[in-house]
């Protein structure tokens, strides 16, 4: 019975958490300039809503890796509200970090999605994430 029980909520888990990559949906993700300024290194992220619903916030659980993957700092990113279908630029100031020691910005959980019928697993579930400076963004 215990596994008939499991098997169910395994199997009802799996249908609702891509339930949103179904409707075509998608958050985009993109790190687009990295600068070196006044001692710190600011980062400029590309957010795009192309879910079919509004989003009031999403909070990004990031971990700063150097060039040989090591995990230097963690950090909790959020994007604000997204309107649907638009694009949003947020800046982000690193104090007493280099740009150029940073290898790779790993997107370790999305920690908070709020919308309607959001949830931070469906939202992990329809992220994807590029990078256009030498810097990787990966999930």
């Amino acid at each position: 019975m215990r596994t008939l029980i499991f098997s169910t909520v395994v199997s009802c888990l799996t249908l609702i958490q891509p339930a949103l990559a179904q409707q075509g949906g998608s958050l985009d993700l993109e790190l687009n300039n990295s600068v070196q300024h006044d001692g710190v290194c600011r980062l400029s992220f590309m957010v795009r809503n192309g879910l079919t619903v509004p989003v009031k916030d999403v909070g990004l659980e990031v971990v700063l890796l150097n060039k040989d993957g090591l995990a230097q700092d963690f950090m909790m990113l959020r994007t604000g509200e997204l309107i649907k279908g638009k694009r949003r630029v947020r800046q982000f100031d690193l104090p007493d970090v280099s740009c150029g020691d940073i290898g790779e910005i790993l997107i370790n959980d999305v920690a908070d999605c709020q919308g309607e019928g959001l949830s931070p697993a469906n939202c992990l579930a329809v992220l994807s994430a590029s990078s256009r400076t030498s810097i990787k963004l990966g999930l």
